[in-house]
């Protein structure tokens, strides 16, 4: 195989996932012809002494010990450092609480060999819990700055997908394959985010830059899935939109948004009240504005690798449909309201957010 990956997992306290991971890695995956790359985040549980049994029976198998939690998106940048030092062609950021599968890697290769436009593709990830129902096939990109799995729960054979790649809004980061040459162009994650949207900011970028988006529904991986949400989480989610709101929107896009921003944040500040999660929504705001200038001054950089192609908006859904935003507010309200909001404004912002 003339195409060579180095893939990226990214362990915290992972323990209890490594041993399976590695199993089905070394059983479905060429590692004679790719490379594996673990950052572990200074775990405080077993997880190195489980990574440095499997140094001498993985074949290149790079162990890269941190003194600190860098979270998901340095941890990964760290990765991606040592791809380029192999000399690879692709990076695949996989989580440890995954399950490949037979062909999975192969299967990616060929759409990617094959089509020099696209710049990231993801598998379709199955949920490891109810093996028939889907956790991600392909994520999907809210015009209010939100992301979220695509079909999640929905059983495969009712799904819809065929065998055929597809463009989608934004590929997972639990199991997404990068070009490097794309990613070298568009820059890596950015380190802010620390977890959460890190995926959907860069490829954002990606999309801006021109490069396609797939997903390739014959590719199987499966994700331990965890739906729960908590006070932390919530945090990292509505800091980071804002953050991709301000760093990636063109102006006319966030002029256009407004009115539905206003009403979907006056929405979240009542649902974080209601759940319990109102100081770090507001602690949010506190980091956010903090990072505003430097968000501003890179806008600049952001919409420099427009390439004068399709526009992001193409993707843009007004529906919100993920666990945790599942409110009646939500579901009976905002997103009839913000579905018609988006249908009456598509036009104008394709035509003037370039």
């Amino acid at each position: 195989m003339s195409a060579r990956v180095a893939i990226a997992i990214v362990t915290y306290n992972s323990a209890v996932y490594l041993p399976e991971l590695f199993a089905s890695l070394r059983e479905h995956t060429d590692l004679e012809t790719h490379h594996i790359v673990v950052v572990d985040n200074a775990s405080s549980d077993d997880s190195l002494a489980l990574l440095g049994a499997e140094l001498p029976r993985t074949a290149n198998l790079v162990l890269l010990p941190q003194t600190e939690n860098t979270g998901f998106a340095r941890g990964n940048n760290i990765a991606f450092a040592e791809a380029r030092r192999l000399r690879v062609d692709y990076v695949l950021c996989l989580n440890p609480d995954t399950v490949v599968t037979a062909g999975w890697l192969d299967t990616l290769l060929a759409v990617v060999d094959a089509r020099p436009e696209v710049g990231a593709v993801q598998p379709l990830l199955l949920l490891w819990s109810e093996q028939d129902r889907i956790n991600s096939a392909g994520n999907v990109v809210h015009f209010c700055g939100f992301g979220y799995c695509e079909s999640y729960r929905e059983r495969v054979d009712e799904a819809g997908l065929g065998d055929e790649a597809s463009s989608i809004g934004y590929a997972t980061g639990a199991a997404l394959l990068l070009r490097m040459t794309a990613l070298d162009q568009i820059g890596d994650f950015d380190e802010r985010f620390f977890l959460y949207h890190e995926d959907l900011e860069l490829q954002l970028r990606l999309r801006r830059a021109g490069w396609e988006i797939l997903l390739v529904p014959t590719a199987r991986v499966f994700h331990k899935y965890n739906p729960s949400f908590s006070p932390n989480k919530f945090f990292f989610m509505e800091r980071n939109r804002w953050m991709v709101l301000l760093k990636n929107w063109p102006l006319p896009l966030l002029l256009a948004s407004l009115p539905a921003l206003i009403g979907v944040e006056a929405a979240v500040l009542v649902m974080a009240a209601r759940g319990h999660w109102l100081d770090e929504k507001l602690l949010g705001y506190k980091q956010i504005l903090a990072n505003v200038p430097q968000l501003l001054r890179e806008r600049r950089a952001v919409h420099e690798l427009d390439h004068g192609g399709a526009s992001e908006v193409a993707h843009f859904t007004g529906r919100i449909a993920f666990e945790g935003f599942d409110h009646p507010i939500v579901t009976r309200f905002a997103n009839p309201v913000l579905e018609r909001y988006l249908k009456l404004v598509r036009g104008t912002i394709k035509r003037f957010s370039r």
